[in-house]
């Protein structure tokens, strides 16, 4: 049976909070407000997309076992600097851990696909294994996965376009940029940071 896909571009978010007033499908308000707790947004960092799916990746085989799929549910969200996953996890007890957090910047490639299960695959510049996602739920309308993907290659494009608004608006002017994006993980850092915020590395 074919997964429906549900997506909806997110209200912005300002001042860093991320917007209560967005009803997702498949997830209760509870379990949004402890998913979105801890998404430890930067200065003028904000939600921009965000959809309820499942990552889909490979464990690695052990002594005892060989490697297999496993999926994950959770809440994916695109900032205007990050992917972010927030991963479901427990049953009874359910609590949410950000398992993936990636500089827009490091997201090479996007694809879309499958037959039964329609999934979008990104392709990493720091990683050769690629980042899946399937069944996607968001908010209101239906969609095709290559309209899903679409929404995510345009924020994509927006992003490069307003970081090379902002460095070439910086060079006219011969001032310094409000802020500088890590040349390692691509982390939105304040101008007078002698090193990134994120990962450490000097400017």
């Amino acid at each position: 049976m074919a997964h429906k896909i549900i997506t909806k571009q997110a209200k912005h978010v300002s001042n860093n909070k991320p917007n209560t007033a967005v009803k997702l499908k498949r997830i209760e308000e509870k379990e949004y407000q402890m998913a979105i707790q801890n998404l430890g947004l930067l200065e003028g960092e904000r939600i921009i997309l965000q959809y309820v799916c499942v990552r889909e990746f490979t464990q690695p085989a052990s002594l005892f076992n060989e490697a297999e799929v496993d999926v994950k549910r959770g809440l994916l969200i695109f900032t205007n600097d990050n992917l972010i996953f927030m991963q479901r996890d427990g049953v009874f007890n359910i609590s949410y851990s950000q398992a993936l957090r990636i500089p827009l910047e490091q997201i090479i490639g996007i694809s879309s696909g499958g037959f039964l299960v329609k999934k979008i695959q990104f392709t990493l510049n720091s990683n050769p294994v690629p980042i899946i996602f399937v069944n996607f739920m968001s908010t209101f309308e239906i969609q095709e996965i290559h309209e899903v993907r679409a929404d995510i290659e345009r924020h994509l494009t927006n992003v490069r376009q307003e970081k090379k608004r902002l460095a070439q608006e910086a060079l006219t002017k011969g001032t310094l940029p409000a802020m500088f994006f890590c040349r390692y993980c691509g982390t939105r850092n304040k101008a007078d940071e002698s090193k990134c915020v994120s990962c450490g590395a000097k400017r």
